[in-house]
């Protein structure tokens, strides 16, 4: 598949227009635009794509993570035009009316230029300390002018940046002039990942954790453009997810979809999900869903980072008393993790359902059977692959809107479809 999108893509690239600084091309931007239609087009997205939940039903559903604390407006309405476009069926998000609206701007801005269904707008909360919901923080002035900032070039967010400055301060016999650093972390694209924290030959970071507000949120879900939520929780103890979930009160009854997050934590997760979903049952109006998560936020590090997901849906797969739901990996997913699935086995394993929940606003032809496996949820390798687009985007033209530049959305759209076709099974040579 990698190689025809590239192929379509080559093809389309012909037509880019040379980029002139300070003007844009208008004729040349619209003729681009018409590429992105027919890439969408050729690949046979419309075609393929349904509604989220048919996609839970068949293991197809695909979720773009934004990132529970990734907060910069600008990529998250880029990346969520992108992944529109692309077919996902879902955009998680951080719990953020800001960026909730950025992602729906998002979604908007790509059905104007090829009407697909909406994906659903899903916002990510935590009932206790989670590594999903903290951000790395540090005084730049602290650091010594000779480190080499191994946090600057770890991080896959471009989220530290630092610049040498000269501070003047006053002193009883004149002021002194000193070569200090400034800058530091740039809160709104942390997400958490941690990797700054290790490198540090000074230890001199530190991790700020932080837990999503309940009422806050509770008024979050009864907007009409939010559809889902997703709790992320230890897994081990059941009491911080209990007392999350009776604040959120009735503000559920809103929704399309409740997901939980958790970790594999041994031989007691099974158990923990049971007592889990006992716990949300009786007020459970939706559909409901369980992220396996892997290794969190490492899906761009390489291809083994997406082995603990899998081996957690192994694991889940050979448990007769499975929670009810449907299942999702998460956590270390990248371009890889279709393959891991199919070698197990488990890749749009379709199962007899039980009459529960699981078949709630299901079409009849789809009502006694679904897949093991749901589907699967891409975060830091999503945004890596977009991001390297958005990146060269953003040092030529500023923080823009990446349909004004439709050379660059062509390319990040062609990243993003292999990775969204490889659980879609597009096919764009036919």
């Amino acid at each position: 598949m990698a190689l025809c999108l590239a192929l379509c893509f080559s093809i389309n690239a012909t037509t880019l227009p040379q980029h002139h600084h300070g003007k844009v091309n208008y004729r040349s931007n619209k003729k681009c635009l018409e590429s992105v239609r027919n890439l969408v087009k050729t690949t046979g997205v419309a075609s393929v794509v349904s509604a989220p939940q048919e996609s839970l039903q068949k293991g197809n559903w695909v979720k773009l993570i934004c990132g529970a604390s990734f907060e910069d407006v600008v990529d998250v309405r880029n990346l969520s035009l992108v992944y529109t476009l692309a077919g996902v069926d879902c955009i998680d998000c951080a719990a953020d009316a800001s960026i909730v609206n950025a992602v729906n701007e998002g979604i908007e801005a790509a059905r104007e230029i090829v009407y697909l269904r909406k994906p659903w707008v899903m916002i990510s909360v935590n009932d206790d300390e989670d590594l999903h919901f903290r951000k790395a923080e540090f005084d730049p002035e602290e650091c010594p002018l000779d480190c080499s900032r191994p946090c600057e070039t770890i991080c896959p967010a471009s989220a530290i940046s630092l610049q040498q400055h000269q501070s003047t301060t006053e002193l009883s016999h004149g002021t002194e002039t000193l070569n200090v650093l400034k800058g530091g972390v740039i809160t709104e694209r942390c997400y958490g990942c941690g990797r700054c924290f290790p490198v540090c030959p000074y230890d001199k970071i530190r991790m700020a954790m932080y837990t999503r507000d309940a009422a806050a949120t509770a008024e979050l879900l009864k907007r009409n453009d939010v559809d889902a939520i997703e709790i992320h929780t230890g897994g081990r103890q059941t009491a911080p997810f209990e007392g999350l979930w009776n604040d959120l009160g009735n503000s559920t009854g809103y929704l399309k979809l409740v997901a939980v997050s958790l970790p594999y934590a041994g031989d007691s997760t099974i158990s923990s999900m049971n007592t889990i979903y006992t716990m949300m049952e009786p007020h459970l109006p939706c559909l409901n869903l369980w992220q396996l998560d892997g290794r969190p936020m490492s899906g761009d590090i390489g291809r083994g980072a997406t082995r603990e997901s899998i081996a957690f849906a192994a694991c889940l797969a050979a448990v007769k008393d499975k929670p009810r739901g449907f299942f999702q990996l998460a956590g270390g997913t990248n371009a890889h993790t279709v393959e891991g699935l199919k070698k197990e086995g488990l890749f749009q394993t379709t199962l007899v359902a039980e009459n529960s929940k699981d078949n709630r606003s299901m079409p009849t032809s789809l009502a006694s059977s679904h897949a093991l496996i749901g589907g699967i949820a891409y975060g830091g390798y999503a945004r890596k692959i977009v991001g390297r687009v958005l990146s060269s985007m953003r040092s030529q033209h500023g923080l823009v809107h990446i349909e004004d530049y439709p050379e660059h959305l062509l390319q990040a759209l062609a990243n993003a479809l292999d990775l969204v076709g490889t659980v879609k099974c597009y096919d764009p040579c036919t």
